[in-house]
């Protein structure tokens, strides 16, 4: 076993030494007219209070930073290639560590650690005709359309996460206005690329890999801002009776989504919408953290309600959604948990965003030998300058 190990370790240290001199050797073939680089910086502040389980009290704050550098080349009107370095940084607690190619994020965590850095984009592309098709590392998203806008399904480097998918994605444009997204998703047993909640656990060979759909309209132009519905299935991956028993089921989620625009008055927008999430299947209460009997609870939902351009570039939102236990697929929402956000943002020229957050979020049921529900109140100041 010792010897499998450290020969794999050494096909990921070669494949990982290539990489850098087969991008040079490719770049310095290609006209230069055919290299798009684009990146990002996100800095601010964040500060936090919580009312822990056990009556005692914490807070801290910190400033954060996020910088991100991409290159594409674009082969012809089929094949493009692209990828991207990504860190973030704290100005405390930070972590020391580099590109971690072939590895997933920490587990249970939706991003790489302060003071670590990676390529979070990583991918060969091909579209041709309805198709779009795409293999390697990438970002995936499927939010609630709005200003503070989330997701119980699928969510990439939100806030100063660093996050990413790894695996082969294809989209199909049908001629009836819809979107067709299938993703096969890899999970590494030691850290999976999207926030999974225990006792989801990748142990079991049969977990490695995740299998997504979506159907979203394309016609946005009208009453409706979004409609949306897919299905993340992830064989033998949930140990319903706690990780150390080492009995496992398979886990299925459901979320859809649907928003809808009105004009107020001029350019601004009141832009509604609704997000729901339900899995069959589920832990039972203890190995939720719950009192009780049976299994936990699924059904999960949010509303959110936004003022889009109230004035020329300034919008607003408020956010309100529930999370039960037995929801383990979300990065936005933590399980067993009620959220209220309010949301400022303010564009004042291109690529450049200011934001501004509130956000309290409290237990939905006491825990189990709990004193109290924790409940944590958060604020955040940031910006974000994009070219």
């Amino acid at each position: 076993m010792a010897r499998k190990g450290e020969k794999q370790l050494k096909h990921k240290q070669l494949l990982l030494a290539l990489v850098p001199v087969l991008a040079l050797t490719v770049v310095s073939d290609v006209d230069a007219q055919n290299l798009d680089f684009s990146g990002d910086i996100r800095f601010g502040y964040f500060g936090f209070e919580r009312d822990e389980r056990n009556n005692a009290q914490t807070d801290d704050d910190m400033l954060r930073l996020r910088v991100r550098a991409g290159l594409l080349w674009t082969v012809d009107d089929t094949w493009s290639f692209k990828g991207r370095y990504a860190a973030r940084v704290h100005n405390k607690d930070n972590n020391s560590g580099w590109v971690k190619l072939f590895d997933g994020v920490n587990p249970g965590a939706s991003s790489i650690a302060a003071g670590e850095s990676t390529l979070d984009e990583f991918f060969v592309r091909a579209r041709y005709g309805k198709w779009d098709h795409r293999i390697g590392r990438f970002q995936t998203n499927n939010r609630l359309f709005g200003v503070a806008s989330k997701s119980f399904s699928r969510t990439n480097s939100t806030g100063w996460d660093v996050g990413y998918t790894d695996g082969i994605q294809s989209i199909y444009r049908t001629e009836h206005g819809f979107n067709v997204t299938g993703l096969l998703e890899y999970n590494d047993k030691d850290g999976t690329s999207n926030l999974r909640r225990s006792p989801l656990s990748f142990g079991d060979s049969s977990s490695r890999t995740t299998y997504y759909v979506s159907v979203d309209a394309q016609d946005t132009s009208g009453l409706w801002a979004q409609r949306s519905i897919d299905v993340t299935y992830i064989p033998s991956a949930l140990y319903y009776n706690g990780v150390s028993a080492g009995q496992n089921r398979d886990y299925l989620g459901v979320t859809g989504r649907v928003a809808t625009q009105v004009t107020v008055r001029d350019q601004t927008k009141l832009v509604t919408g609704v997000e729901l999430a339900w899995a069959p299947e589920t832990q039972r209460l203890q190995f939720a953290g719950l009192p009780g009997t049976g299994k936990a609870d699924s059904f999960s939902w949010h509303v959110s309600a936004n003022l889009m351009n109230i004035a020329p570039g300034h919008s607003l939102a408020v956010v309100h959604g529930q999370t039960e236990a037995g929801w383990l697929l979300s990065t936005d929402f933590q399980s067993n948990s009620a959220l209220t956000e309010l949301r400022y943002a303010w564009v004042p020229m291109t690529g450049h965003l200011l934001e501004a957050r509130v956000r309290e979020r409290k237990d939905l049921h006491l825990a189990r030998a709990a004193l109290r529900k924790r409940s944590e109140t958060d604020m955040y100041l940031r910006y974000t300058l994009s070219i």
